[in-house]
């Protein structure tokens, strides 16, 4: 089998089908809590609910402890360990690894410093999700680069957002307009300020924001999220962020939780954001990692990409 083939999502699912089903069959789905709906951002918010794992349903490093700060992986790392995942994953610090919730939606992310309260700022990476990064070019390494290019560095294309639902993976695209339409029959004045992103535009955001933005992935890059702005985007009227929260406690209940947002309904840093994410985009545990590279970097000593291929089209 082809590199480039053992990468397309679909023959990733069938490849590794048996090795997963035994961990993850014994995972029954259930309904998000409050402190599972905090997510990715949530531990950055004063105020945010701890989540501990129960029992061995959940990995140990899932989710965020009462202060707001996440359940970093503090299993012990073989050498070869620690040498395949900061090769293929750009790592540097394993047990600066983490899943971000603990619904079957919560993947594996990477912080480059450790958080140390609950409203510090700290860059987070979705492991396996495509990026600007190099093969063998670390998390930290890459953040450096991208704070040293300013605007003109970047294509013109990254300078250009895209609205259009047109632009989405086809598989939501239809899910997603029917949400706006329902949104707006439900009272809510809302538009779509952008849909796909592709990772040089997460780049250039991250180049030209200044601490605005706090990743390099996205799923935006897979065409599966949306950033909407809820009436006039002011969120120091009340009425503007009473709507907005209303809003972001309406969609992550629309469609039994297809739809999922960053942080907490009534705090985050990133209001617009709404995603669908997909079973096949993204690790739930740091062993499907390992997995994944191990098999996709087994012909070749080189740093290799063992990321999620977009499917757009």
């Amino acid at each position: 089998m082809t590199e480039a083939a053992y990468r397309s999502p679909g023959v990733w699912c069938l490849t590794t089908a048996l090795l997963l089903a035994c961990c993850r069959s014994s995972v029954a789905r259930r309904p998000p809590s409050d402190s599972d709906r905090l997510g990715d951002t949530a531990a950055t918010i004063a105020g945010a609910l701890p989540f501990a794992p129960e029992d061995s349903e959940w990995p140990p490093y899932t989710g965020h402890g009462p202060e707001g700060i996440p359940h970093y992986a503090n299993r012990e790392f073989s050498v070869a360990e620690r040498a395949l995942l900061r090769r293929v994953y750009g790592v540097e610090n394993p047990n600066r690894l983490y899943v971000s919730d603990s619904s079957e939606d919560g993947l594996l992310k990477y912080d480059t410093e450790a958080k140390r309260c609950a409203t510090c700022y700290v860059n987070s990476y979705r492991v396996g999700l495509v990026s600007v990064r190099r093969p063998g070019e670390s998390w930290e390494q890459l953040e450096r680069r991208t704070h040293s290019m300013r605007a003109r560095d970047f294509p013109t294309a990254a300078r250009i957002t895209s609205s259009s639902t047109a632009d989405l993976d086809p598989a939501i695209r239809a899910d997603v307009e029917q949400m706006l339409a329902d949104a707006q029959r439900a009272g809510f004045v809302l538009h779509v300020k952008e849909t796909y992103r592709s990772p040089e535009r997460e780049a250039y955001l991250m180049a030209v924001s200044r601490g605005h933005t706090h990743t390099l992935t996205s799923l935006h890059s897979y065409g599966r999220a949306i950033d909407v702005v809820i009436g006039d985007g002011n969120l120091r009227r009340a009425a503007t962020r009473a709507r907005w929260i209303a809003f972001r406690k309406w969609v992550t209940t629309y469609k039994a939780d297809e739809f999922r947002i960053l942080g907490a309904p009534d705090r985050t840093w990133d209001w617009a954001h709404v995603e669908v994410p997909s079973p096949t985009i993204g690790f739930r545990t740091i062993e499907d990692a390992i997995t994944r590279a191990q098999a996709c970097s087994a012909s070749t000593d080189r740093p290799v990409s063992c990321d999620f291929t977009p499917h757009l089209r």
